[in-house]
C-alpha cells in the first residue's frame, strides 16, 4: 500500500486522526480485525483509513508560518523542511 508517511489518515468511521506510518501499522498488526490505534473501536475492513486532507493543509501552513517566522530550520533548505518534505513525497 502506497502512502506517505508524514500525511494524516482518518479512521473509519470514528473519526480519529494519525500519520500514515502509525496508522498503516497499527492496523498491519490486526490486518484481520483491525482497530483504532486511539479507541480500538472497529474500523470498517475495507478502507479503515481515509485522507485528512483538512489536517495534512493545516499542517502545510504551519510549516509555511515556521519558515516565515525565520526559524532556519523551516527554511526551504533547513534540516528539518528537507525531511518533511522527503518524506511527504
Amino acid at each position: 500500500m502506497s502512502f506517505s508517511s508524514v500525511a494524516a489518515f482518518m479512521c473509519n468511521p470514528c473519526g480519529h486522526t494519525t500519520c500514515g506510518d502509525c496508522g498503516y501499522g497499527w492496523i498491519a498488526r490486526n490486518r484481520y480485525s483491525p482497530t483504532c490505534a486511539v479507541c480500538r473501536s472497529d474500523l470498517i475492513k475495507s478502507k479503515p483509513l481515509l485522507p485528512n486532507y483538512a489536517i495534512d493543509n493545516v499542517v502545510k501552513h504551519h510549516v509555511s508560518a515556521l519558515a516565515e517566522s525565520g526559524r532556519a530550520e523551516w527554511q526551504e533548505r533547513g534540516y528539518k523542511f528537507v525531511d518533511w518534505k522527503k518524506r511527504l513525497e
